[in-house]
């Protein structure tokens, strides 16, 4: 168990975490259409795709000079 969370950065932590408020929020409130969205970021944290695998930057050009 360990091991499995080494490799966890703090964003795969707060994508996890919202993805759990979001699906706890919709289902409390029975909107239903939002649980795919909480679903989704949960996915993202645990499966490590998307902008929780660091995806989402935009490489630096380094310039050669």
């Amino acid at each position: 168990m360990k091991t499995l969370f080494q490799t966890w950065t703090l964003s795969r932590f707060l994508y996890l975490a919202a993805g759990i408020f979001f699906v706890l929020i919709a289902a409390n409130d029975r909107v239903w259409f939002m649980i795919p969205f909480g679903l989704y970021f949960m996915a993202m944290a645990i499966f490590k795709f998307g902008c929780a695998a660091g995806a989402c930057q935009v490489p630096q050009k380094k310039e050669e000079e």
